[in-house]
């Protein structure tokens, strides 16, 4: 009779250990989806198991280190037994034991919500995404609409590692995807689990050149601070993850009727290339010159090799340089493209054609999908 009990007694500690393993998320972080673990495919046991089969096809492809082939003889068996354990045994034994867990959970999954620059909801929005697990190197791709609420579900979390394209009619497409983990999740008093994304409303606009000009015209109207607009600015925060993009001394440049400039725009690879991260123009102006370039004069001294493709139909341009001699290269230049819309005359460093395909770093999210909004940041001139 003694050992029953002790027997009851240690089985309901390890089931207790277990249950509060489901609630500290030791297991991993669960949502409430049914049978998390098992649907996540081989975990941490395929890992350690797996370790010298990887170690052998690792060292296979590595010239020094083919003697570390020899762990692939004892590492097929070893990683076949591991993968067998982890999703016939140990995920299904942990899901059976976090069950009761998972059933109480108000939601089942995690959601990305996209909303205005207002906060508002985003409803109709397109959302492509891409999750990676532990192992999943593969990734798992979910895509659909947000619902009434601006938001869309996803059903896994599991050491979440994902990105994501977002679009909507009458808003500003992102130039990039988006990253989500589980560092930047919010969790809901009722206990809602949400990545939040914003997808303004205020568009900078597409590209329209400038035609009716002349040089003459040009170099009396160039002279003067010119500054990304308020529209550029809020795409530059949204689109591009640029925390510094209201910063009213950046994103602008002066240009002296002498040729010299002072300009604190992103360097050397533009726009296209710019994603959020350090930027050391306002400490260091990068350019010193501007001169006026015409299409099809056939200058030289082209824009840096990662900057942006020009426009179509481009007429003229401002190339800030650090070498004044349009003759010789500078090692680092930029084309600012005369355009004009309704609101009047502006310089745009692009993009001009959002035809990147999705991606990580962006990263794949598939060859046949791509960004197919026009859009251009704007550089206006302004009173000083």
């Amino acid at each position: 009779m003694k050992s029953f009990a002790r027997m009851i007694l240690v089985s309901s500690l390890a089931l207790a250990t277990m249950f509060s393993g489901c609630k500290t998320g030791m297991f991993a972080p669960r949502t409430g989806e049914l049978f998390q673990t098992t649907r996540n495919g081989p975990g941490l046991c395929a890992d350690v198991f797996g370790a010298p089969l990887g170690l052998g096809i690792w060292g296979a492809q590595k010239s020094g280190y083919e003697w570390m082939i020899v762990f692939v003889v004892p590492g097929l068996p070893l990683a076949a037994v591991g993968f067998v354990a982890d999703v016939c045994v140990i995920s299904p034994l942990v899901d059976i034991v976090c069950l009761p867990y998972d059933l109480c959970q108000p939601y089942h999954g995690c959601y990305l919500r996209i909303v205005d620059e207002d906060g508002r909801p985003v409803q109709g929005a397109k959302i492509h995404a891409k999750i990676h697990g532990d192992v999943d190197l593969g990734g798992n791709v979910f895509s659909g609409t947000t619902d009434a609420a601006g938001e869309f579900k996803i059903n896994r979390l599991h050491d979440v590692n994902g990105y994501f394209w977002a679009s909507c009619d009458n808003h500003a497409s992102w130039f990039h995807c988006s990253h989500f983990n589980t560092v930047n999740a919010k969790t809901e008093p009722d206990g809602k689990i949400v990545f939040q994304f914003t997808l303004s409303k205020m568009n900078p606009g597409g590209w329209k050149a400038k035609k009716d000009i002349s040089r003459e015209e040009l170099q009396k109207l160039v002279p003067g601070k010119w500054s990304a607009d308020k529209e550029s600015r809020r795409w530059l925060m949204d689109g591009f993850n640029c925390s510094f993009a209201n910063d009213p001394e950046r994103h602008c440049f002066t240009l002296d009727a002498s040729g010299s400039a002072v300009a604190y725009v992103p360097f050397p690879f533009g726009y296209r290339s710019y994603f959020g991260g350090k930027d050391k123009s306002k400490l260091e102006p990068p350019y010193s010159s501007w001169s006026i370039q015409r299409n099809g004069d056939g200058a030289v001294g082209e824009d840096n090799f990662l900057h942006n493709e020009p426009p179509a139909e481009w007429v003229w341009r401002i190339r800030l340089a650090k070498n004044s001699d349009v003759n010789k290269f500078s090692g680092g230049s930029s084309g600012y493209y005369l355009g004009e819309d309704e609101k009047g005359i502006y310089l745009s460093p692009g993009p001009f054609s959002s035809n990147e395909n999705l991606s990580e770093s962006p990263g794949p999210l598939s060859s046949n999908e791509s960004l197919s909004e026009k859009l251009s940041i704007k550089y206006r001139k302004v009173k000083e």
